[in-house]
């Protein structure tokens, strides 16, 4: 079962490794590359090298020596994971003094345990060390020393993400850094119970945590197992995770995003098609290999209402299609639902004079149209009129929000509009 564990996250690290290792063959690969293959590559090492069947093989060269090659993979992964962030959040003269300083710490921290690991031979043991560290101080320096490392580096890595998972502005970015954080915390508890169980041994004290005497038959069971084997594991995959989710991420979201659009598309339905039905010079013609797609669909359709909208303009009236009026309706909804169904009245009495060709009193034809996005306090932008900061998916938000609206009044006589209109339906 154990063996199963290693052997399935080392694969997964092995073949990010395989995908991130493909950007090496460019001229000018993106900084922090080589680290993140030496990272996921170290990582899978130090689990193959920890499996029992890999240990027998090594135990017959020196005894034990999968362990120390399993941990020294461990410690040269943290500082690779710990140089590619700072590769990718620092400045380039920055970053090369920061990494520069921890590879001094990596060498020196490899040295020492590999010294002390050769200066004390042990037996070979499958699983914890466990009584083996009261009577032997070297073993006992050699794990703070790993412990220590390893947890500077996981701590160091962990303030990075945190730091910067929240200026991120791509989502798999942002979520990629803190599944890394969620790691390295995993790796620090880990790390913590490590050292505490190694001093109690030492100081010939009860272990605090049973479970380190004995193989362990499963990573979640005895609690001992949790912490030697499911937490390290644990730890090694969510960094894994983190590091490649902005590779794959977004690929993965694909059938959500196809989703999301899909639904746009459908509620946009009511608004476009009464639009296309009263001005069919709007509609564009679609060509192309993205025709197919339902964010082209969601795109086309925006502007499309939009193109509708300005030949509007002269129709509308300009109290009611400011948005800022009161009346009875949508009294008692949301801000943005109320003005969403007075923008749908004011769309709906405008495509009835569209149709009867007499525009709005005090208007002109070469009129400018005054439809707005409704402003919700001072973090609502205007999705409808905004030069800078609009995007698709704001505009198509509040245009299938009016949508809906429009929808809702379908079957209201036009003289009825506004004083009588139902609310529209969830």
């Amino acid at each position: 079962m154990i063996n199963l564990v290693f052997w399935t996250v080392a694969a997964v690290t092995f073949a990010a490794a395989a995908g991130k290792a493909r950007g090496l063959r460019d001229p000018d690969p993106p900084p922090g590359l080589r680290a993140a293959c030496l990272m996921l590559v170290t990582f899978g090492l130090a689990l193959l090298l920890i499996s029992d069947g890999a240990q027998q093989v090594e135990s017959a060269l020196f005894p034990n020596l999968g362990r120390l090659l399993s941990n020294l993979c461990t410690t040269v992964a943290a500082f690779a994971a710990l140089a590619h962030l700072l590769s990718v959040t620092r400045p380039p003269v920055e970053a090369r003094v920061r990494i520069r300083r921890w590879l001094v710490a990596l060498l020196a921290a490899v040295s020492a345990m590999t010294g002390l690991f050769f200066s004390s031979p042990l037996p070979p043991v499958i699983g914890g060390f466990g009584a083996l560290y009261r009577d032997r101080p070297a073993l006992v320096a050699y794990t703070l020393i790993y412990a220590l490392f390893l947890g500077c580096a996981l701590t160091g890595l962990a303030l990075i993400t945190v730091r910067y998972a929240g200026l991120a502005a791509r989502p798999a970015l942002r979520g990629g850094m803190r599944i890394v954080a969620f790691g390295c915390v995993l790796g620090i508890v880990y790390l913590a119970e490590k050292t505490v169980v190694v001093l109690t041994q030492w100081l010939h004290l009860a272990s605090p945590v049973p479970g380190h005497d004995r193989p362990c038959p499963s990573p979640l069971h005895p609690l001992g197992c949790v912490f030697s084997v499911g937490l390290p594991v644990l730890a090694a995959l969510a960094i894994t995770i983190g590091m490649t989710l902005p590779a794959w991420g977004p690929a993965a979201m694909a059938p959500v995003r196809w989703l999301r659009y899909w639904r746009t598309y459908r509620r946009l339905d009511p608004l476009w098609t009464a639009f296309a039905a009263a001005m069919p010079q709007i509609v564009l013609p679609r060509s192309g290999a993205d025709r197919f797609s339902y964010r082209y669909g969601v795109h086309r359709r925006v502007i499309e209402i939009r193109d509708g909208l300005l030949l509007l303009g002269p129709y509308r009236d300009p109290v009611e299609g400011n948005g800022t009026e009161t009346t009875a309706c949508g009294a008692g909804l949301p801000v943005r639902q109320s003005a969403a169904l007075r923008e749908a009245i004011s769309i709906r009495l405008a495509l009835a004079a569209y149709q009867s060709g007499r525009p709005a009193a005090g208007r002109t034809r070469s009129a400018i149209p005054a439809e707005t996005a409704p402003r919700a306090g001072h973090q609502e932008k205007d999705t409808m009129n905004s030069e800078v900061g609009g995007d698709l998916d704001s505009e198509a938000g509040w245009l299938m929000e009016v949508s809906l609206a429009f929808s809702a009044t379908a079957d209201v006589p036009v003289e009825a509009l506004p004083e009588d209109t139902p609310r529209p339906r969830p």
